[in-house]
């Protein structure tokens, strides 16, 4: 005989000893208050219709009008409880963690207003006291005290007895127009155009470097990594040793590593190894070409 049914023999037959016991005392009782009248003889009839069920909990046979014995009511009864007082406390930190994402959300409104503030005191040239010349005619108005504050090359300007103390126009030839506009949007809010940092990104990362602003230089390596080909990898390698910038020079070594036949037999590769112009990245060339075997 299966473990099943033979489970569900035993509780059977204490079901129908249980029932009959009840029946038993109920019979009594509905005798003697059958003495005493016909009210008696009502309740053994309510008696006789009770019927028994398990408990839900531990599966003991109770009656059929409540769920749990006593037993496990009583330790539902503290679960529910400390449930009740996680879900209290639950409640009593959302709503501080809502409280505090408010906080964040005006902070961050008051901040972008902020930054808004800068970007048209910028673009509008609002009591602007420097011009920023790049290429022939080309003119952008800024301020001595952001630019100042944002970069040390130009608090070095405006501090020491340079020809840019006393003049309100500073020349910059080196760095084309988009380059540098994008560079003095930087300055004023922390932001770049996504456009001008793809198209001229390595002259944004020479006006980076050029300025000393590490921050944007970080950025700018990235996207001049990014654009490294088999067909740029020399130029972009030599650049990357001018302005030092280590993130460019890793993906320059690794991409001549990896396109070593379109690479290895041009003129400008034949120039990089005679002129011995930079060693430490032939050197890591050949590392990485090791390393790729």
């Amino acid at each position: 005989m299966k473990e099943e049914e033979q489970e569900m023999l035993d509780v059977g037959g204490h079901k129908d000893k249980y029932r009959r016991m009840i029946d038993g005392n109920r019979g009594a009782g509905g005798s003697e208050g059958s003495g005493g009248g016909g009210s008696g003889g009502g309740g053994g009839s309510r008696g006789a219709a009770m019927d028994l069920i398990m408990c839900h909990q531990c599966g003991n046979l109770i009656e059929n009008n409540v769920t749990y014995c006593h037993a496990c009511y009583d330790m539902r009864s503290d679960s529910d409880f400390r449930n009740e007082q996680r879900w209290g406390n639950l409640e009593s930190d959302l709503v501080v963690l809502a409280a505090d994402l408010q906080k964040e959300r005006a902070a961050t409104k008051r901040l972008e207003e902020t930054l808004q503030s800068f970007r048209k005191m910028l673009l509008q040239g609002i009591h602007a006291d420097v011009t920023i010349e790049t290429g022939e005619f080309d003119k952008t108005p800024a301020h001595r005290a952001v630019l100042a504050s944002r970069s040390p090359v130009f608090k070095a300007m405006f501090e020491h007895e340079l020809q840019e103390k006393t003049c309100a126009h500073i020349r910059v030839a080196d760095v084309p127009t988009p380059a540098m506009r994008a560079l003095l949007l930087y300055l004023y809010t922390g932001d770049h155009d996504t456009k001008v940092m793809k198209e001229h990104s390595m002259a944004l990362l020479t006006a980076a470097h050029k300025y000393d602003i590490p921050d944007l230089k970080r950025v700018c390596e990235v996207a001049v990594a990014n654009a490294v080909q088999p067909s740029n990898v020399l130029e972009i390698l030599q650049q990357a040793r001018i302005y030092d910038a280590a993130v460019v020079k890793k993906a320059c070594v690794e991409c001549i590593a990896q396109n070593l036949n379109q690479v290895a037999y041009t003129e400008e590769f034949r120039n990089l190894v005679y002129r011995n112009d930079d060693p430490e990245a032939i050197l890591d060339t050949v590392q990485s070409i090791a390393a790729h075997q």
